[in-house]
């Protein structure tokens, strides 16, 4: 958009009863940019991910664990996840997560929930590849079921993943900032006293196992620094049935 139509815009908007900024990224700094699109698009859930480094040549290396909010489901059949896993240092650098991921294809997402917030937060610290950071933040492990990086034991609901895709993200200096991989999951561990329960004499849901979001408290991430929601308040959800 021009800055005369840009400008005419505004003042059309200025004269009904609310004010509304138009900006193109192109506008922003990278940093500017960053902080306007983590404050815009919340709240974001936060992935956990467990992964282990290929020191050994078979997948059993380091365990590596850090929490990442570029995270989302993208589809259930079959259930994909994606992860903006991002590049640090002008495109140079990928972080210990995306190497492992690009080198062994497996991981585990799990979870955010406010019953392992601080350890979670605590491996975001930036720690050498040598440092299992799940056991520097006090995080215990539990071996997963078909993939070889651990799942968290304090998550109640951890996705074991296998990469399905990946695309390499440009800016348009040309530098590689961002890889969003693509995660088919595999088998979903699920702890029972998070799960929804059943009716009595309710036969219908026997194979549709379902979690309740009142029992996950789970985390999300916003602007800045803060994470909300921080568990479920009462009172702080609403059903709303879809329009015929």
């Amino acid at each position: 958009m021009s800055t005369q139509l840009r400008e005419r815009v505004i003042r059309e908007q200025e004269n009904g009863k609310n004010r509304w900024r138009s900006i193109t990224p192109e506008e922003l700094s990278p940093g500017a940019r960053y902080g306007l699109c983590i404050s815009a698009v919340v709240p974001r859930p936060v992935a956990v991910i467990t992964s282990v480094s290929n020191s050994d040549g078979n997948g059993d290396g380091i365990v590596n664990c850090a929490p990442f909010s570029y995270s989302g489901l993208m589809s259930h059949d079959p259930p994909i996840v994606s992860h903006g896993l991002v590049v640090s240092k002008e495109g140079t650098v990928k972080r210990d997560t995306l190497n492992n991921i690009e080198q062994n294809g497996e991981w585990v997402f799990n979870v955010l929930t406010t019953e392992f917030l601080e350890g979670a937060n605590a491996c975001a610290a930036g720690f050498p590849p040598e440092v299992d950071e799940a056991n520097a933040a006090g995080l215990k492990t539990l071996p997963s079921s078909i993939v070889k990086p651990p799942r968290l034991e304090a998550a109640a609901v951890s996705l074991e993943c296998k990469l399905f895709d990946k695309k390499e993200i440009f800016n348009d200096k040309g530098v590689h900032t961002t890889t969003i991989v693509f995660g088919r999951v595999v088998n979903f561990n699920l702890r029972d006293d998070v799960m929804l329960e059943k009716r009595e004499g309710d036969t219908s849901e026997e194979d549709k196992p379902k979690v309740d979001v009142h029992k996950l408290n789970a985390v999300g991430r916003v602007g800045g620094i803060t994470y909300w929601p921080v568990g479920m308040a009462d009172g702080n959800s609403l059903e709303m049935a879809r329009s015929e």
